[in-house]
């Protein structure tokens, strides 16, 4: 799969709030769960779960960003929180199954706080805790009043890639140290962030003489460290790249 390919892949990807109520087939909830299983596996602290035909943890959530249709299966992503940098490698590896989902043709949304974390069908062990869950399904019509509301209030204005970037003035000098930064920038612009935040940012770093490209979130809380580790996935799966771990580290390993 070439970076262009890729690129269009998480372009493709959008929350999505009604969904119909056909039943997901057995063999892409296989498929799911062989990617999470992957992820479990390989990813110390890593415990996501799936889960179907489950609408209770929706169930009596109707606020203004919290409206759904037909929520009933979904992902709890389940971490145990000793783990270093756990927040932001759940985001990480959460949209790199996302992106498994829609390669299947199917539709997702992240939700943090609007679900019943009591009801959710998830096993926890000592010391782990739910910190999200991925809805997916087939998308409902979009012209039902309630999907209409949300796509209006999700998805605002698409931002520029340079935005991503600060200061602007050192794209230049960014694009001198790693070619295919405008692809990443892009791949960040399309990333999921809770309540549509967004508040990932690139820029330049001196680490031990050598110039980084690396990711931050300003005064990060545990929603912007997951929103983190979903836009560096994005960045390095657009750019075949690979990340270091933590607030303001390097987007990029030799």
């Amino acid at each position: 799969m070439t970076d262009d390919t890729r690129l269009q892949l998480l372009e493709k990807r959008h929350s999505v709030r009604s969904f119909t109520d056909k039943p997901v087939e057995p063999s892409v909830i296989n498929k799911l769960k062989a990617a999470v299983t992957m992820v479990n596996t390989h990813e110390q602290g890593l415990k996501f779960q799936v889960i179907t035909n489950d609408p209770e943890p929706l169930k009596g959530f109707s606020k203004s960003y919290g409206m759904f249709i037909n929520p009933r299966n979904y992902i709890a992503a389940v971490v145990d929180t000793g783990t270093p940098d756990v927040y932001e490698r759940a985001g990480y590896f959460a949209e790199q199954i996302v992106i498994k989902a829609v390669e299947a043709g199917l539709s997702t949304c992240f939700v943090g706080g609007t679900y019943d974390a009591k009801t959710v069908k998830a096993q926890l062990r000592a010391g782990e805790k739910i910190l999200f869950l991925i809805l997916f399904g087939y998308e409902g019509e979009k012209s039902r009043p309630v999907a209409s509301l949300m796509a209006k209030l999700v998805h605002r204005k698409k931002m520029a890639p340079e935005v991503f970037f600060t200061p602007a003035s050192d794209i230049s000098q960014g694009l001198e140290i790693f070619p295919d930064l405008m692809t990443g920038l892009k791949a960040v612009a399309c990333a999921p962030s809770a309540l549509n935040r967004r508040k990932t940012r690139l820029f330049l770093r001196t680490i031990n003489g050598k110039e980084c490209i690396c990711a931050k979130v300003d005064n990060p809380d545990s929603g912007l460290l997951i929103d983190l580790g979903i836009a560096k996935f994005n960045f390095n799966y657009a750019t075949s790249t690979l990340c270091e771990w933590g607030n303001e580290a390097p987007l990029t390993t030799d």
